[in-house]
């Protein structure tokens, strides 16, 4: 996808959510940069990873450290994928990931060994500075992670060395440039968020992303759903992570109540204080749609 493309949808993204200037410029700022840093030299021929002396991937690969082991930050970009829902621990417990001089090769800024399940990144990725460009890039070889798992799971190992993985490679690259473009978009605008009100009854309640995307105001106040229905909150998140409180309307004498058993987390609201409650919400597809926050009057759910 050529860079002109590239912006228009994370602009389209961008709009989805309201944002003040300061952030919109920062985030398309931080797009353009991230197209610059992975750009290559007109005048410099780059080659394929299978171009690569093996001995260098080999000497690389043996240096590649395992899940919770990364380098930190590698670690930092890995548990933002995480938090963000596009990929889960156990998937990155079965990849070992590592640094490697691969532009200095004339290689490619990454690459992944199908056979071996190691990601190695190019060197200039080892910065603070580089880490929204390092946590796409690491998306972008997770997918190929993915679509190694789902052909080795329907032809066996063997499939990595095969004429069909060689074929493979020109649709493999192709998705996973778009999954890397649409995580770039999330990584900028957040996901959106919902509340699933299960309930017959009407829920009030407050609800606080632990990563908030954007840099709006964040004004606490109790929002109410309806009962049996699915409200969009105005907020977006970069984190599965949150913190929430909530109150049914009474049914037949009763109320039920979400709210934290500790004094760990407060907020005071209409000038009261209320506790809240910590929920690791879930999302349905790694790059598209809501994290969603259900909540159940039923009387053995703690949701």
């Amino acid at each position: 996808m050529g860079f002109k493309a590239r912006m228009t949808r994370a602009a389209g993204a961008l709009t989805i959510v309201s944002m003040t200037r300061r952030w919109l410029v920062s985030a398309l700022g931080l797009l353009t940069a991230l197209h610059m840093s992975l750009s290559r030299p007109a005048t410099a021929q780059y080659f394929a990873a299978d171009l690569l002396p093996q001995e260098l991937l080999d000497a690389c690969d043996a240096h590649a450290r395992p899940f919770g082991d990364y380098d930190k930050h590698i670690a930092n970009a890995a548990d933002a994928l995480i938090d963000l829902g596009v990929f889960s621990e156990s998937e990155f417990g079965n990849v070992d990931i590592g640094y490697c001089g691969l532009r200095a090769a004339r290689g490619p800024a990454a690459t992944i060994s199908c056979a071996r399940d190691i990601i190695l990144l190019d060197r200039g990725y080892g910065s603070k500075e580089r880490g929204l460009a390092l946590t796409i890039t690491l998306a972008h070889e997770m997918k190929h992670y993915l679509q190694h798992q789902e052909k080795k799971a329907a032809f066996g190992e063997a499939y990595c060395q095969s004429e069909g993985y060689a074929a493979d490679k020109i649709w493999m690259e192709r998705d996973a440039d778009a999954f890397g473009d649409e995580v770039a978009a999330l990584m900028v605008s957040g996901r959106p968020v919902e509340l699933v009100n299960e309930c017959p009854v009407a829920v009030t309640y407050y609800l606080e992303a632990d990563r908030p995307a954007g840099a709006g105001e964040r004004r606490q106040r109790f929002e109410k759903a309806p009962p049996k229905t699915t409200v969009a909150s105005a907020q977006r998140a970069l984190s599965r992570e949150f913190k929430f409180y909530g109150a049914s309307a009474p049914m037949e004498g009763a109320q039920r109540v979400w709210q934290g058993k500790t004094m760990a987390h407060r907020r005071f609201i209409d000038g009261e204080s209320y506790g809240l409650a910590r929920k690791t919400l879930a999302n349905a597809e790694r790059t598209q749609g809501p994290f969603q926050l259900r909540l159940s009057c039923a009387p053995e759910s703690d949701g």
